[in-house]
């Protein structure tokens, strides 16, 4: 079969242009495929909960603490995501069954605020971005196999992103609606220094009455502790059949980025999250204007 003028062109690409290519159409194909989703195969409800954030923010540990605040304290689940499934990720795989879970939904996303619906409450969980980066890092690791250079990775990071996605972007969609009524902004920092006050807000926000009784059982569920001795329910490798070594729960400390920070990429950090405060016209004194000043 003669490949016409158009397939002699696509031959005589470099093998990275047409590596660009092939991931441009995928994306292009991904779209449309979410998009077809989301309005025409998902249902909204108007108590469902989203747990949004930038990659590698707190997610996990959000989607647990809304599921035992929900549930009362229920852990007999095989894995987080099937109680709690990842949106868009549901969507992509071209439908909506795994969404089809008891009210309220707690969904998990990572999308920027104008791909999500508009129905519903929102949990944005916000976290420094040097640790967002080394956990990325060790996530890469987990997920690869490869051992690339902690510094080299989260200098990219800082540049580019992880999984696609700029960090800057991400912060700079939601920013703007962190006083809406049905958005809750949280810091992962403040989040893992006080469970209870956190499960507290987060409940009175979800409108979910929490029994006091039941209380420290829930808080006992969300803890680091418990999440590691039950790595099965959280690892994405688990729904994978494969689970090789290292765990997906690690340490949940914070301040550990900065330590991986040469001058050079601290230097760029500082600038670029400058730059994003005064775009955003960050007022001093907003609770949430730390994560913008690098503070070792």
């Amino acid at each position: 079969m003669a490949l016409g003028a158009f397939g002699h062109h696509l031959l005589a690409l470099p093998e990275r242009a047409l590596s660009l290519l092939a991931l441009g159409v995928t994306a292009a194909r991904d779209q449309i495929r979410f998009f077809r989703g989301k309005w025409y195969l998902y249902r909204p409800r108007p108590d469902d909960i989203f747990v949004v954030s930038y990659p590698k923010s707190g997610t996990t540990l959000m989607q647990m603490m809304v599921y035992q605040l929900a549930t009362r304290g229920e852990t007999d689940f095989r894995h987080i995501t099937i109680v709690s499934p990842w949106f868009e990720m549901e969507l992509l795989r071209g439908g909506a069954r795994g969404l089809e879970v008891p009210s309220p939904r707690i969904l998990k996303s990572h999308l920027r605020y104008w791909m999500l619906p508009k129905v519903g409450r929102f949990i944005y969980m916000l976290r420094d971005p040097r640790d967002v980066a080394l956990s990325a890092y060790h996530h890469h690791v987990l997920m690869t196999g490869e051992s690339p250079c902690p510094e080299s990775f989260v200098h990219k990071f800082i540049l580019g992103g992880f999984a696609f996605q700029s960090w800057f972007k991400h912060v700079s969609s939601w920013w703007p609606h962190r006083n809406d009524p049905n958005v809750l902004f949280l810091r992962y920092e403040e989040v893992v220094a006080d469970l209870e006050a956190t499960a507290r807000r987060v409940a009175a926000f979800c409108g979910i009455e929490v029994r006091e009784e039941d209380l420290p059982k829930i808080l006992e569920h969300c803890s680091l502790d418990f999440m590691k001795r039950h790595q099965e329910k959280f690892d994405p490798r688990t729904r994978q059949a494969f689970l090789g070594p290292g765990e997906f729960i690690r340490e949940g400390k914070t301040g550990a980025g900065r330590k991986v920070l040469t001058p050079e990429t601290r230097d760029i950090l500082t600038e670029k999250l400058a730059h994003l405060e005064r775009r955003l016209g960050v007022p001093a004194e907003d609770p949430f204007s730390g994560v913008f000043r690098l503070r070792d």
